[in-house]
C-alpha cells in the first residue's frame, strides 16, 4: 500500500515494512527527531528553538542528521542527485548545513558553500531569461538550498537561519550569492532578501 500523506510504499502485513514506515511517516509529518546532544554546535539558540551547524568535520551523529533532514526535505524537492550525503568528502566548497531544531525536531535546513563562477543579476534580468557569462573570482559563499518543514512555513525561519548563518560565516548579505535556477518558493524568498539585484554564484 502507499500511504496517502508520507507516500513511502510498505506492505501493511510485514512487521519491518511497517516499522519503517512508521519512522518515516513521523519524519515526513512532524520533523525529524533531533534531541539536543551534546556534540552539537549550537550558533543560535531562543527558548526550544536553536540553530545547530554541521561540517564535514562534525561528528558522524550530526552529519547523519543532517543527512535525514536532507532526505525529508527532497521528498518535496525532488532533486536527483540527493541533497546531502553523511559520506560527503571534504572538499574546495567547504559546505556548512545549518539545521533548526524546534524542541525535539528538527524541520528547517539551509546550506551554503564556496563557489567561484559569479555573475550579478537583476531581477527583470533573471525574470525574462537574459544570458550574461559568469566569471571565475574569488570564492564566495553561495545559498544553495533552504527548506522549512510545510507545518513551521511563514514564521520567517528560513530567514533566521540565513542571518544566523551569514553572522557565523563572519559575511554580509550583499556578499553572499545564490545557486540557481529557483523554485518559485525559493525565488520569492530570495527577492524578500535581494529586493533589486543579487549574485549568482555556482
Amino acid at each position: 500500500m502507499k500511504c496517502p500523506e508520507c507516500k513511502m510504499e510498505y506492505i501493511e502485513d510485514i512487521p519491518e515494512d511497517k516499522e519503517q514506515h512508521r519512522i518515516y511517516h513521523d519524519q515526513i509529518v512532524n520533523g525529524v527527531p533531533a534531541p539536543q546532544l551534546n556534540s552539537d554546535e549550537i550558533i543560535w539558540q531562543v527558548a526550544q528553538n536553536r540553530i545547530i551547524v554541521v561540517t564535514a568535520y562534525s561528528p558522524m551523529d550530526q552529519k547523519i542528521l543532517a543527512s535525514t533532514v536532507s532526505r525529508v526535505a527532497n521528498q518535496e524537492m525532488h532533486y536527483d542527485g540527493g541533497i546531502y550525503s553523511e559520506y560527503e568528502r571534504p572538499d574546495k566548497r567547504n559546505i556548512h548545513l545549518f539545521l533548526y531544531c524546534s524542541g525535539e525536531r528538527a524541520i528547517g535546513l539551509s546550506i551554503l558553500e564556496k563557489r567561484l563562477n559569479i555573475v550579478r543579476y537583476s531581477w527583470d534580468e533573471y525574470d525574462n531569461g537574459v544570458q550574461k557569462k559568469m566569471e571565475e573570482k574569488e570564492p564566495i559563499w553561495s545559498l544553495g538550498f533552504t527548506w522549512v518543514h510545510k507545518k513551521y512555513r511563514h514564521r520567517g525561519i528560513a530567514k533566521i537561519v540565513l542571518i544566523r548563518a551569514i553572522d557565523y560565516l563572519r559575511v554580509r548579505i550583499n556578499e553572499i550569492g545564490l545557486y540557481t535556477p529557483l523554485s518559485k518558493d525559493g525565488e520569492n524568498f530570495a527577492k524578500s532578501i535581494f529586493p533589486n539585484n543579487f549574485l549568482i554564484a555556482k
